[in-house]
C-alpha cells in the first residue's frame, strides 16, 4: 500500500487530499499517476495533455524527491508504505 497525497488546487479539484492505493509489486510511479487519474478523474485535463501523456508541470515527489530527478525516473519502482505527493505548479512574483 501507498499513500498519494493532492496537493493545493489537485486537492480542491479532487475534493480530497489523501488516497490510499494498492500497488501491485514492481508497478512505478507511472503506474500509480494514472491509478490516482482512474480514482479521480477530474484531474485528466489538469494531468494529460492531448496526446494522454502525463504534462510535465505535475511535479510528482516519491518520499520527498522529486520524480524527475530519480536514476528511474517516472518508471522508479514503488515499495509498500512509499509516499507519493502530486503538487501543481507554482508561480509567485
Amino acid at each position: 500500500n501507498i499513500t498519494v497525497n493532492l496537493i493545493a488546487t489537485f486537492k480542491m479539484l479532487a475534493g480530497k487530499n489523501n488516497l490510499p492505493l494498492e500497488m501491485k509489486s514492481g508497478q512505478s510511479v507511472l503506474d500509480a499517476f494514472y491509478r490516482v487519474l482512474e480514482m479521480a478523474p477530474v484531474l485528466k485535463p489538469h494531468w494529460l495533455g492531448q496526446d494522454g501523456q502525463p504534462q510535465v508541470f505535475v511535479h510528482v515527489f516519491l518520499n520527498g524527491n522529486d520524480a524527475a530527478t530519480l536514476a528511474d525516473g517516472m518508471q522508479t519502482k514503488l515499495h509498500d508504505g512509499d509516499c507519493l505527493d502530486f503538487i501543481p505548479p507554482v508561480a509567485g512574483g
